[in-house]
């Protein structure tokens, strides 16, 4: 049994803060994306599909509903106890003879061959990825004549200073409703903003994954960006305290306990827990699809 590490962790224990209907609208949410991204990603019988990034394998997985009895999916990731864990799901679905596994970074995808696949696939990986120019290199090389990407990215973009990350508040510090503890947000704020979080989330947006598609050699891209500022749902106190954002970052709870006192925590808890079991407020949230094109450029790429 491979040990479990911070991704495999984040994905089983904080993603959601333990909470199941949160879980579970969450989840809708991302399968939607997944049938967006595959929609367009020119699947059909036969095709061969790698997921980079797989996590669970929820893109992998559908992709291989798609391909059908004589198309294979092959499933990457840095962490093996998720590789482990996506290998039991298909011997458990009776699949497993149409998948195959590999531990691998985005930037070294040396473990298969070039022009072997006809789709590469990622959801909420590029986020991660330091050098992104010579991830789709690696794209690029694995890519089939005729291939083609499909990915979907979160766009934190710290230039993109209206929607960036830390602006992203559970509440307005200049609201009556939240005075009392307007001092205490501020430094909620100053801390996520001093912190170090991985610069690969935050220095990039949809144009630079266009250009770097460009750069790698794709003769077409096509992106769409998704700009939206929805209202929040209810969220138990609770899961808000025990869950995070991703898996390089600590929960909402661990912070609190790091930056306030007992009673900071307690006048915090007071003020804010209202507001955010409430819900309501506004979340600005942006993520981009990105589809590139390796020569030669499908006459209707979008309805193979």
């Amino acid at each position: 049994m491979a040990e479990a590490d911070k991704w495999s962790r984040w994905l089983a224990e904080t993603r959601f803060g333990g909470d199941q209907k949160t879980a579970e609208a969450q989840m809708r949410m991302l399968t939607e994306v997944r049938d967006m991204l595959l929609k367009k990603a020119g699947l059909a019988e036969g095709k061969v599909v790698l997921d980079v990034g797989a996590g669970e394998g929820m893109m992998g997985f559908g992709a291989l509903e798609k391909v059908g009895a004589t198309g294979r999916v092959i499933f990457s990731d840095i962490s093996d106890a998720l590789v482990e864990f996506m290998r039991k799901a298909a011997e458990q679905m009776g699949v497993q003879d149409r998948c195959a596994f590999i531990k691998a970074g985005a930037e070294d995808l040396s473990a298969i061959e070039s022009e072997s696949v006809d789709l590469v696939t990622t959801r909420s990986v590029l986020i991660y990825v330091d050098d992104k120019p010579q991830a789709f290199r690696e794209f690029y090389r694995v890519l089939k004549p005729g291939g083609r990407t499909a990915l979907f990215e979160p766009i934190d973009d710290r230039r993109m200073t209206e929607f960036s990350w830390q602006r992203k508040m559970w509440a307005d510090p200049d609201s009556p409703e939240t005075l009392p503890i307007k001092g205490l947000l501020d430094r909620l704020r100053e801390y996520w903003e001093s912190s170090k979080v991985n610069e690969a989330m935050t220095n990039f947006n949809e144009r630079d994954l266009a250009q770097m598609s460009v750069d790698a050699g794709f003769a077409a891209v096509h992106t769409e960006l998704f700009l939206n500022a929805w209202p929040m749902p209810p969220i138990k106190w609770e899961t808000m305290m025990n869950s995070s954002g991703n898996p390089l970052i600590p929960t909402t709870g661990e912070v609190m306990r790091q930056i306030f006192n007992a009673e900071e925590q307690a006048l915090f808890v007071k003020h804010l827990r209202p507001i955010v079991e409430r819900g309501g407020r506004l979340w600005p949230y942006q993520s981009s699809f990105t589809w590139a094109f390796k020569a030669p450029i499908p006459e209707k790429p979008f309805e193979d």
